[in-house]
């Protein structure tokens, strides 16, 4: 269903609620655009300015539901330069409101920056809630609890990475991150050599007409995934913490007992190392070089 803001509608929403001066953080739907809440339509279709990452994406929004609001590019790009012209503008009394490409702003997104100066100079923030991929993402998980942390996107680069895997194995709640489609291989196949077996939730266009979402050990997504010739799609993934698994203790000199009789069986060390990691809820890369050291 094709929902307008007619001026009529707009009227009886502002007699329940007026748009007042200062900055309106904004959350957008994160694929279906009817997941928009009253509130959020009211106010954007009210406010003098609606601050965006990209104007050809939200006007998607806008159109549909009939705003007419000015749309101004708000980015990492542009926000350093830009934040002491929206400043002026909301000490002149303008309302103006801020989204994200999708979902709630200022998570993973430019705009802190902003909101710690309207603070420092008395400016009314307002934060409508709305759709979170983080939560509803999360929700969907095998693991859920109540407590978790989210880490936004995976880090790129080794060094990081690594360290970003050393904090997740201190922790006793789930870790959940954001990852691009052509990033998501590759991560999940770290995390799995680095980190050992462990169960996630692969969230893929959450909302949208082909949602997916996969709650299994994170060798059996590798498996799945690999075997698609092109992965589309906004990622979210959750990293159950190990030591909500069941762990087995075993020591490197049974480790090399029991790979010595996997050799006499006929598999490889390479074969050996992911039996035991998945087994024994270890590290592949560990076992692995352990593996490799012995030989030598």
């Amino acid at each position: 269903m094709n929902i307008k803001l007619n001026n009529h509608y707009i009227n009886e929403l502002l007699e329940y609620e007026k748009v007042q001066n200062g900055l309106y953080i904004v959350a957008t739907p994160i694929g279906n655009l009817g997941d928009i809440t009253i509130r959020s339509l009211k106010t954007l279709s009210c406010v003098d300015l609606i601050l965006c990452e990209d104007t050809r994406i939200s006007k998607k929004l806008t159109n549909k539901y009939g705003i007419k609001t000015p749309l101004k590019p708000f980015h990492k790009f542009n926000s350093k330069n830009s934040i002491p012209l929206i400043i002026k503008k909301l000490q002149k009394g303008l309302s103006i409101a801020i989204i994200s490409d999708a979902g709630t702003p200022i998570i993973s997104d430019p705009g802190s920056d902003l909101i710690k100066i309207c603070f420092e100079s008395n400016i009314k923030v307002f934060s409508l809630p709305g759709p979170s991929a983080t939560i509803s993402s999360y929700v969907l998980s095998s693991f859920a609890q109540k407590s978790f942390m989210f880490r936004s996107f995976f880090p790129k680069y080794k060094k990081e990475a690594l360290k970003e895997l050393d904090l997740l194995k201190k922790l006793e709640c789930a870790v959940i991150f954001f990852e691009s489609p052509q990033r998501i291989l590759k991560t999940l196949n770290f995390i799995n050599d680095h980190y050992g077996s462990c169960e996630i939730t692969f969230v893929r266009e959450l909302t949208k007409k082909n949602e997916e979402v996969i709650n299994e050990n994170i060798s059996v997504v590798i498996e799945k995934l690999k075997n698609r010739k092109k992965i589309l799609g906004e990622i979210t993934f959750a990293v159950k913490p190990l030591c909500h698994n069941k762990k087995s203790e075993i020591s490197n000199e049974e480790i090399l007992i029991l790979s010595n009789q996997l050799i006499d069986a006929g598999l490889n060390i390479s074969k050996i190392s992911k039996i035991i990691s998945t087994y024994f809820n270890l590290s592949k890369r560990e076992v692995y070089q352990l593996l490799i050291k012995n030989k030598q």
